[in-house]
């Protein structure tokens, strides 16, 4: 596992503590060729001095939480356990591409780990950002031990390669039940639930209807964000007792139809 700590320089993407695009670009181009465009295609949906200005501006003006991050990242890879994941992990300024991106960086898997998204989602301490690197090389595990193509229908295959990365996560933490979201009640409140957002779920796979409000901090379902990675988890727990791991990363539509309560 290769690792690229970019912290240091991020302090020249703000000349006069103002964020510079083409000072971005310089140091996003200095870890990888390939890194400026990649962000700027990723984000060209976004408005820019709306959506992403804002939160780059509050990086800047909150280095404590910065600084608490970047001990995190280095407190954990530093004692990360020696996984069978190919995998270069990046700590970088994004556009607000994503807290954790699970993707590829000059022909090689990559989790690429956005500050400003850490900061603005308050994933400072040890724990938020052990949760958040441990899924993210799940999903490259995952996408490393499967030879079958992804499934057709979008909604089943984010339920299986989120709950996949969760598996991974949860087995590395030696706990199944956590999940870094659980605050305010959420995990009670999908445990109490769970019958019923597995029936939402299932109705709409089969209406072929969007999943967007189960997935991402931006979004809810009822009030509350991210359920769909606590419906993934308990899926894939459930599977693993009939399933080996290379088995699991081979999955079906059918096997996860057919597991879904």
């Amino acid at each position: 596992m290769k690792i690229i700590d970019s912290y240091t320089e991020i302090a020249a993407c703000f000349p006069n503590n103002t964020f510079s695009l083409d000072a971005w670009r310089a140091y996003a181009a200095s870890i990888s060729p390939e890194l400026p465009e990649k962000c700027l295609q990723d984000a060209a949906e976004y408005d820019f001095p709306t959506q992403v200005a804002p939160v780059l501006a509050a990086l800047a003006a909150e280095p404590a939480k910065a600084h608490q991050a970047h001990a995190a990242f280095l407190r954990h890879m530093e004692r990360i356990p020696s996984l069978d994941v190919d995998a270069t992990v990046v700590l970088y300024l994004g556009l607000c591409n994503a807290a954790g991106w699970a993707t590829e960086l000059d022909g090689r898997p990559a989790v690429l780990l956005g500050l400003e998204k850490i900061v603005e989602l308050n994933w400072c301490d040890d724990a938020s950002m052990t949760a958040l690197i441990d899924h993210e090389l799940g999903h490259l595990w995952h996408f490393q031990h499967r030879s079958a193509p992804e499934f057709a229908n979008a909604a089943l295959w984010q339920l299986y390669t989120e709950g996949m990365a969760m598996l991974f996560e949860q087995r590395l933490a030696g706990d199944k039940r956590y999940f870094h979201q659980n605050k305010n009640g959420w995990l009670p409140w999908c445990e109490a639930n769970r019958d019923s957002l597995f029936a939402e779920y299932r109705r709409r796979v089969m209406a072929g209807e969007s999943v967007q409000d189960f997935f991402g901090d931006w979004c809810s379902y009822q009030g509350h964000s991210d359920v769909g990675y606590y419906l993934g988890s308990v899926l894939m727990w459930q599977l693993a007792q009939r399933f080996a791991p290379a088995e699991l990363a081979n999955l079906t539509e059918r096997d996860i139809l057919n597991a879904m309560p």
